[in-house]
């Protein structure tokens, strides 16, 4: 039986261009975190979770698992509540944010 046949089905991940782009950049810009630091021995590294979804967003795909979508909200909410350059970006997260856990809310009532 092969490893993934426990895993939920695919969440579908519907975003216009922009919003994708933003995205991207931002688990991009998590996964280079740790090698751009000055000390990155104060940083941690990122969840498996984050270099799949990066990974499959990459590749272009739209489906996405539970775990690899809670991993693109964690990761968004990060850079929502930022401080830095990304507040540029703060309504592009946030819409993302909330898309985001629409659809995990909607996960968790389909899987009660």
């Amino acid at each position: 039986m092969p490893d993934n046949a426990h895993d939920p089905p695919a969440v579908s991940l519907s975003l216009d261009r922009e919003s994708r782009w933003t995205l991207h950049h931002v688990l991009l810009d998590r996964l280079e975190r740790e090698a751009r630091a000055d000390d990155p021995t104060g940083i941690d590294p990122p969840p498996v979770a984050v270099f799949d979804a990066f990974e499959t967003l990459d590749a272009g795909e739209t489906s996405v698992t539970t775990t690899e979508l809670e991993a693109m909200r964690s990761v968004v909410a990060e850079y929502h509540h930022s401080t830095s350059w990304w507040e540029l970006e703060r309504s592009r997260l946030e819409g993302l944010l909330h898309h985001l856990t629409a659809l995990l809310e909607e996960r968790g009532a389909a899987e009660a």
